[in-house]
């Protein structure tokens, strides 16, 4: 068993790719978190409108080319995971293509949640325990005339036709959207308790949705490649959530106060 996991049959090519992939992209990501943490800041710095973006985010840039780098070990493993055969090769870069953007939507998917734990975290905090525990028979009762309502609507387009329903979908899903902003928006404890029941169901599905697809890919492939491009992802989605998106939100906050700051002073 250990020597099947190793050896990654019936084509071991694929396995070695990915693992040699995956050292050359920790290499990567480690000398540029080096080489950004020993960045200095510079004192006078010009004015934000008149610096590109790539000056003023070089994460962005270490950030497409270890992507790239990324994207560029999954079609490799892929393709060298296959006979010998043009045509199997081809399918096995679709297979990786396939793979890479199933590892860049359940990154995105893990940095939101992981975000959104962190908000709710803290709004838990600021509120007391016996307020939540009283506010759960309300949250619930929420939940359920929320699903009853999604329920019904679904009901009421599919009767509507074929004709009018396409146009309602759109509509349906704005709505949704308008909801759960709402909700995530709101301030009593009861809609705390029912962002938290939410958030917990989420949490749940897209964990068991990812140990799934994990599995499956390791029945139908060599367990070690697939742990080797899962390895490949989460250095890219941990130096996003790292550098990246942490960045990104400071400058947008530089931006705000530097606008709120012209805005006040005299004509």
């Amino acid at each position: 068993m250990t020597a099947s996991f190793l050896r990654g049959d019936p084509f071991p090519r694929g396995t070695l790719c990915a693992f040699l992939g995956l050292v050359l992209i920790s290499f990567y990501f480690r000398y540029v978190r080096q080489k950004l943490r020993k960045a200095p800041e510079m004192p006078g710095q010009p004015d934000s409108s008149a610096v590109s973006t790539s000056q003023r985010w070089p994460e962005l840039r270490y950030m497409q080319a270890g992507a790239a780098l990324s994207v560029a070990v999954f079609l490799i493993a892929g393709a060298a995971d296959t006979a010998n055969d043009w045509l199997a090769r081809l399918v096995g870069v679709l297979l990786g293509l396939c793979g890479a953007v199933a590892v860049a939507m359940f990154g995105v998917g893990f940095v939101s949640l992981v975000n959104l734990w962190k908000e709710l975290i803290q709004q838990l905090r600021k509120a007391s325990l016996s307020s939540l525990l009283v506010s759960i028979p309300l949250a619930i009762l929420w939940l359920a005339l929320g699903l009853g309502a999604f329920v019904a609507m679904g009901m009421v387009i599919e009767k509507i036709g074929v004709y009018i329903g396409p146009l309602l979908r759109p509509l349906l899903w704005g709505l949704i959207a308008l909801i759960f902003w709402g909700l995530w928006k709101g301030r009593s404890r009861a809609a705390l308790m029912l962002r938290l029941i939410l958030l917990t169901s989420f949490s749940a599905i897209i964990l068991a949705a990812a140990v799934f697809t994990c599995w499956f890919a390791s029945s139908q492939t060599a367990p070690l490649l697939v742990l080797s491009l899962l390895a490949i992802g989460c250095l890219n989605v941990v130096f996003y959530a790292q550098f990246l998106r942490n960045t990104s939100l400071k400058d947008n906050l530089i931006d705000t106060s530097s606008a709120d700051s012209r805005s006040r002073l005299p004509d």
